[in-house]
């Protein structure tokens, strides 16, 4: 019997193209990805939400540092911090958005 597998469950990347005109790969949301996270952000994912509110812009830049470094371990948090305008902010919360989404 052949295993089916559900295409729309399997967790997937997303790519953004940020300020330089590359696109850049979020990882899709792992246990290890999210450990990633913390230990980047020097904060847990429980903290998240209020630092977005008070630390908006700080937190923003180290969240999406620390998604990018699983996939370009190059990149430093300023240059991730470059990458990012006004103009890539929208379309970077709403990735993010998505695939940090949890799915029943």
């Amino acid at each position: 019997m052949v295993k089916q597998t559900n295409l729309l469950a399997v967790a997937k990347p997303k790519t953004i193209k940020l300020s330089d005109g590359n696109e850049y790969t979020l990882p899709p949301i792992t246990s290890t990805t999210l450990a990633h996270a913390e230990q980047s952000m020097g904060f847990g994912l429980s903290q998240l939400s209020t630092r977005l509110e008070t630390e908006g812009m700080t937190t923003l830049r180290a969240l999406i540092f620390a998604l990018l470094r699983e996939t370009n371990p190059d990149l430093d948090i300023d240059a991730v911090g470059n990458l990012i305008t006004l103009k890539e902010i929208t379309k970077i919360s709403g990735a993010i958005s998505e695939i940090m989404a949890i799915s029943g």
